[in-house]
C-alpha cells in the first residue's frame, strides 16, 4: 500500500513567507519520508481564494488534497499540521480527516498540543534568538478565542519562570495582550527588545501587527514607551529546531505504519 504525506498549514498570501517558512517544513517532511510524495493543503479558505485571485495559484483544501491523494493511488496518508495550537483550524482538520473515505489516515499533532510540548519549543526559540543582557526577547503569537489559547498563557508563565532569562510572550488576538507585554518589559527594565513572530509564516501579522509603522503595532507601542526595538521578519518554519519538532510529530504518527 502506497503512503503519502500531507502537510497542512493555515496558509499565507505572502509568497516570500510561503517559500521561506512553509516550504522548508514540507521539505523536511519529504526528507523524513523518502519515497513518499508530499502534498500541501491550506485550511484558510480566505488565503486560498486570495492566492487564486491575486497570484493565479491553486492550493488544495484538506478535502481536495485527500481526494487528490486517493486519485493518485495512495492507500495511506500521514497528515502533519504545521498549526501551532489545537484550535479552530485543528478542529476543522480533525473533522475533515474523520470524514475521509478510502484512506488509512495517521495524523500528527500541532506544535503545541499540551503543556508537555512547551519546553521543546522554548528551547528551540532561545537557541535561535539569544539576546544580550540589555535586551528582552518578546515572542508574538496570534492568539485565539478558542480554549487552546490557554497554551499561550501557560507558555507565558513558563517563560516568566525561566531563571535569568528576559523572554516574554504576547498575542495579537488573545492573552497575553500587547498591553501586557509592554507592562512586563517595562518592569524588566531592559532598554532593548527583540520582537520575534511565534508564527509559522511571517506574513501579515508579522509585517504589520508586529513590525508595522501604524501606531497600534507592537513595535510602535514599545517604542512609544521608550524601548529600542528590532524585529525578526522570519517565521518558525525557518528554524531547524522547530522543523525537527514537526518531523518528530509526523514520525510518531506514522509509527503504526508497516
Amino acid at each position: 500500500m502506497r503512503t503519502a504525506v500531507l502537510a497542512v498549514s493555515f496558509g499565507t498570501t505572502h509568497l516570500d513567507a510561503l517559500r521561506a517558512d512553509i516550504v522548508p517544513v514540507e521539505e523536511a517532511l519529504a526528507d523524513a519520508f523518502p519515497g513518499c510524495p508530499v502534498y500541501r493543503a491550506f485550511t484558510s479558505g480566505v488565503v486560498r481564494r486570495r492566492l487564486r485571485e491575486r497570484q493565479n495559484m491553486h492550493v488544495d483544501s484538506v478535502e481536495e488534497a485527500l481526494a487528490r491523494i486517493r486519485s493518485d493511488g495512495m492507500g495511506r496518508v500521514v497528515v502533519q499540521p504545521t498549526l501551532l495550537l489545537p484550535g479552530e483550524e485543528y478542529d476543522g482538520l480533525c473533522a475533515a480527516l474523520t470524514a475521509a473515505d478510502g484512506l488509512e489516515v495517521r495524523a500528527g499533532r500541532p506544535l503545541l498540543y499540551g503543556e508537555d510540548d512547551l519546553d521543546g519549543v522554548i528551547a528551540a526559540l532561545r537557541q535561535a534568538y539569544p539576546v544580550g543582557e540589555d535586551t528582552a526577547l518578546l515572542l508574538m503569537g496570534h492568539g485565539t478565542a478558542h480554549a487552546a489559547n490557554a497554551l499561550y498563557e501557560a507558555m507565558a508563565r513558563r517563560l516568566r519562570a525561566l531563571p535569568g532569562a528576559a523572554v516574554r510572550l504576547c498575542t495579537v488576538e488573545g492573552v497575553p495582550t500587547f498591553e501586557d507585554a509592554a507592562a512586563e518589559l517595562a518592569a524588566l527594565g531592559r532598554p532593548r527588545a527583540l520582537l520575534v513572530p511565534l508564527l509559522l509564516a511571517a506574513g501579515d501579522h508579522a509585517k504589520n501587527d508586529m513590525a508595522g509603522p501604524a501606531p497600534g503595532s507592537l513595535r510602535a507601542r514599545l517604542e512609544a514607551a521608550g524601548l529600542r526595538t528590532a524585529c525578526v521578519l522570519g517565521g518558525l518554519g525557518r528554524l531547524d529546531g522547530i522543523r525537527a519538532l514537526y518531523v518528530r510529530r509526523a514520525l510518531q504518527a506514522a509509527g503504526g505504519l508497516d
